[in-house]
């Protein structure tokens, strides 16, 4: 063997080790970072649920009746503090999906009625305080579906407030359909018009990490992206279309178990 071989040779071993313990050292900060997260999300879970279960007291007449004047401003908490609950729960499943790598969900028969009740709560009080003309059709007879309870309310909540933040003009619209196979809730608005490029874009799980030469954000919460991972783990799946007028349509798509009640 030659020097010079015999150099390049213990370069190369050289550069291996060198990237081994490199990639070690970055799994081991990447883990710290994913306890260290999740530690934080527990954390938060308290003064939300503290302050969620006061609002309701409020709005429920515990501490006697609320005078007019506040009632849609304890209304606007509740639906906020809904909203930064979700805000959790994606930043939780976004650090086990891509740090832990261990995210766990649940797969259960629920009717349409029983997700949309969960993800209206308080949204419908919010398109209204919001002067938004919020329409909602929902066919007959559809199937239950198998799906995360808690991930498919917060799923369809998401994009509805993903609608509310970017609709520019005219109603909002969901519509619940489907068939034997798969049920499906269509959210559609009027919006900006979107190239190709950027719908593909804004379904990126990192888009809103994305650098961008403007400060205006086009997405909500952590994005359609982190939504659509989501709702594929759970069985089901997104998709956006955009009109070149810029009529916008989210679609949640769910696995029909096939039964109806």
């Amino acid at each position: 063997m030659t020097p010079v071989t015999a150099f390049l040779m213990g370069a190369v071993v050289g550069g291996a080790a060198i990237a081994a313990v490199s990639r070690a050292m970055y799994r081991r900060k990447e883990a710290l970072f994913g306890r260290l997260f999740s530690f934080a999300m527990h954390e938060l879970n308290t003064p939300i649920t503290a302050v969620n279960m006061t609002v309701l007291n409020l709005l429920s007449g515990v501490f006697g009746e609320l005078p007019a004047p506040l009632v849609s401003w304890v209304e606007m908490t509740r639906e906020q503090v809904g909203r930064l609950n979700g805000i959790v729960g994606e930043v939780r499943d976004f650090v086990h999906m891509e740090l832990h790598e261990d995210l766990r969900v649940a797969s259960v028969e629920l009717t349409v009625s029983e997700i949309m009740d969960e993800a209206l709560v308080s949204i419908r009080q919010g398109m209204e305080q919001a002067g938004v003309n919020f329409q909602v059709v929902t066919a007959k007879g559809l199937p239950c579906v198998l799906t995360d309870p808690d991930r498919a309310a917060r799923s369809l909540s998401s994009v509805l407030f993903h609608a509310r933040k970017f609709h520019t003009s005219g109603p909002i619209t969901l519509k619940v359909s489907g068939g034997a196979s798969a049920v499906f809730f269509a959210v559609s608005y009027l919006g900006a018009r979107l190239s190709p490029a950027e719908i593909e874009a804004s379904l990126d799980l990192y888009y809103p990490a994305r650098r961008r030469k403007y400060q205006v954000l086009g997405t909500t919460g952590l994005g359609l992206g982190l939504i659509r991972e989501v709702m594929r783990l759970i069985g089901g799946d997104l998709a956006l279309q955009v009109t070149d007028e810029g009529h916008s349509t989210v679609t949640l798509s769910f696995l029909a178990s096939g039964d109806k009640r």
